[in-house]
């Protein structure tokens, strides 16, 4: 009997180290994407195979392939067609030829989880909305396996960005250079708020975090300058909290009573700018980020946000947020560009989606692998952190400024 199991427990190693040889596609060249070719048809099929995708439904958030009416959702508001689809409803895996493009998402990545067999024309996605310092995957086992990348990345081939600001008239996507400094302070100058922002708001700084830990030091960052000004922290890593049953009321509340809003990321990557921004700049309440990339001054309004990084020190960031609290005329416009733009997520329309969909159905795109993902995810995304340097200028005060230095991580 022992000599029977232990032959039972050979057998399946074997069956999985086989399994894994078969699925690296580093041996297998047909994977590679110039034999990847265009199968003309009305509408283009994507097979998420690890998480199921949220998308939207109006205002509910569902789960691609979750409930009968769902089992296929059409990308509607699309200038192409396709239908996604969940690796949870495949009954059939001979069916699995039938789909244009398989979605791997970054959370889920393991080699030897990947489909037993791939067919010329399928183009192998690589997705993720978190930055890659956040969440180790292996990226080595990536080599010549992915066609094509989605992320928050500019430079992925379908770009999915959290958010985006177009203009009220024209529905233009906003463009950093569509205003130099001189077009800003002409627009500042003549502005005239219909209404006063600062009017009923009591408290200063705001934040809410769940996460006590980051690679981007923004919680020891908050520390020096709760120091200086007044911050109510909300969450785990605060004494304040406000329910999450309950989110319309807890962004009625900051709008209402709060002049400022930490919107901080968790790593300090290229391109990376999440919900935790796009989201407050609906409401009137000025977000405060942490960018040393510069791909806020791209993406966002110029004189709508405040920048740490742009301060020497936390006391010079301090100093200029007391001064915007007392000063309505100066707080107020940073809501200049209210009257010009808008700001949009992506629960509005997939534009992500979309852009993936577009790019299945256009068969002149030329072919594409990625050889190296360890280069492009990894050292391509400029993840960087900060560390703290507190310095006694003034000892007979004892003035405490609190410099930074940046690196990359």
């Amino acid at each position: 009997m022992f000599h029977y199991h232990r032959f039972v427990v050979i057998i399946l190693v074997i069956i999985l180290l086989t399994r894994f040889y078969y699925n690296t596609t580093i041996y297998r060249k047909e994977d590679k994407l110039e034999d990847v070719k265009s199968i003309h048809q009305p509408v283009k099929k994507i097979l998420f195979w690890y998480e199921r995708y949220k998308i939207r439904k109006g205002n509910v958030r569902v789960r691609v392939g979750q409930g009968s009416d769902s089992e296929a959702h059409r990308l509607t508001h699309c200038a192409s067609q396709c239908d996604m689809f969940n690796r949870d409803r495949i009954v059939d895996w001979n069916t699995l030829k039938d789909y244009d493009a398989i979605v791997f998402h970054q959370h889920g990545w393991t080699p030897i989880d990947v489909p037993m067999k791939r067919w010329p024309h399928q183009h192998y996605i690589f997705l993720s909305m978190e930055s890659s310092a956040w969440r180790f995957v292996d990226t080595k086992s990536m080599a010549n396996f992915f066609n094509r990348t989605m992320t928050y990345r500019r430079d992925s081939d379908i770009f999915n960005p959290y958010g985006w600001f177009t203009s009220l008239n024209q529905s233009i996507i906003f463009d950093s250079a569509q205003i130099d400094s001189q077009t800003l302070h002409r627009l500042l100058y003549n502005f005239d708020p219909a209404i006063n922002y600062a009017t009923g708001k009591t408290k200063k700084v705001a934040w809410f975090v769940s996460n006590c830990k980051s690679l981007s030091a923004r919680n020891e960052f908050v520390d020096r300058l709760k120091t200086l000004i007044d911050i109510d922290i909300y969450g785990k890593c605060g004494n304040m909290s406000c329910s999450r049953s309950n989110p319309v009321w807890c962004r009625q509340m900051l709008e209402r009573d709060y002049k400022f809003y930490l919107s901080l990321e968790n790593t300090l990557c290229e391109d990376y700018v999440t919900e935790k921004f796009f989201d407050q700049m609906r409401y009137h309440i000025i977000p405060i980020v942490f960018d040393l990339h510069g791909h806020h001054a791209r993406i966002a309004p110029p004189h709508s946000y405040i920048n740490a990084a742009d301060y020497e020190s936390v006391r010079d960031l301090a100093n200029y947020l007391l001064l915007l609290d007392g000063n309505d005329t100066l707080y107020n416009e940073y809501f200049w560009w209210k009257k010009h733009y808008v700001t949009v997520g992506p629960e509005v329309s997939n534009k992500g989606m979309c852009r993936l969909c577009d790019l299945l159905h256009n068969s002149t795109i030329p072919s594409k692998t990625y050889q190296n993902m360890t280069h492009w995810w990894d050292v391509q995304s400029k993840c960087r952190s900060i560390s703290f340097l507190d310095s006694n200028k003034d000892t007979s005060k004892n003035d405490v400024n609190f410099y930074w230095k940046s690196f990359l991580i």
